[in-house]
């Protein structure tokens, strides 16, 4: 058992699911545009993610995502500031002062923990979380019969990941079924058969602090670090 499979067990993992890169045109041909995926890590290293939107999973209960890809977060280093054990219907953000939501049902992720394990409520819950990198140990997808377009769209968030902080993330797939977190290895015979389905080599992201874009080739190690 890893670090990341033993915040698992403990109750204390929480996802945020993200919206998969899309294809665009760029000058040079088709490109993957990350920049959600860029902006929000910008966000965390400088440890200005706020009122984010996270679940938390825990094992033995097939607890609902948002969406199926994302990245994992120990709830333990982050700011765990509004627990519903459902959609809470969350909107603003509490740095700007305009946050709102349905009333919390719990205190602490301890004790919704507790309620989802003993209840099996697998309804999505939403933790709001403020965060900074620190907090993020890992990149998740959700096991489904089309796991491979999953495995392609985190490959190419993982890439981007890579070059705009230069921290390479361990995956782990989730069995939103049975509440199965285990991790998964990027093997060359598996980077291979990523790569070779991509429709492109190309990385666009241009986060909001950036002066311009930043175009990559996937695999290439050089690294634009903040």
């Amino acid at each position: 058992m890893d670090e990341v499979e033993s915040i698992y067990i403990k109750g204390k993992l929480l996802v945020r699911a993200m919206d998969f890169p899309y294809v665009q045109r760029g000058t040079n041909g088709l490109e993957y545009n990350c920049s959600d995926w860029a902006n929000e890590f910008c966000m965390l290293m400088d440890g200005k993610l706020t009122s984010a939107s996270t679940t938390l999973i825990v094992p033995g209960v097939g607890v609902s995502t948002y969406k199926n890809i994302g990245f994992l977060i120990d709830s333990d280093l982050a700011n765990c500031f509004h627990i519903a054990k459902s959609d809470s219907c969350s909107s603003g953000n509490i740095s700007d002062g305009d946050f709102h939501a349905a009333e919390p049902d719990f205190k602490t992720t301890n004790e919704l923990a507790n309620y989802i394990s003993t209840s099996g409520d697998t309804t999505m819950n939403e933790v709001n979380i403020n965060a900074s990198i620190d907090s993020v140990v890992g990149l998740f997808f959700n096991e489904c019969p089309n796991q491979g377009l999953l495995l392609q769209m985190l490959y190419v968030a993982k890439e981007c990941i890579k070059h705009a902080t230069g921290i390479d993330y361990p995956i782990y797939s989730y069995d939103s079924k049975n509440g199965r977190l285990s991790s998964f290895v990027l093997t060359d015979e598996v980077v291979e058969q990523i790569t070779h389905s991509l429709k492109s080599n190309q990385l666009f992201y241009w986060p909001d602090n950036y002066d311009k874009p930043v175009v990559k080739e996937i695999g290439i190690t050089n690294l634009h670090v903040l």
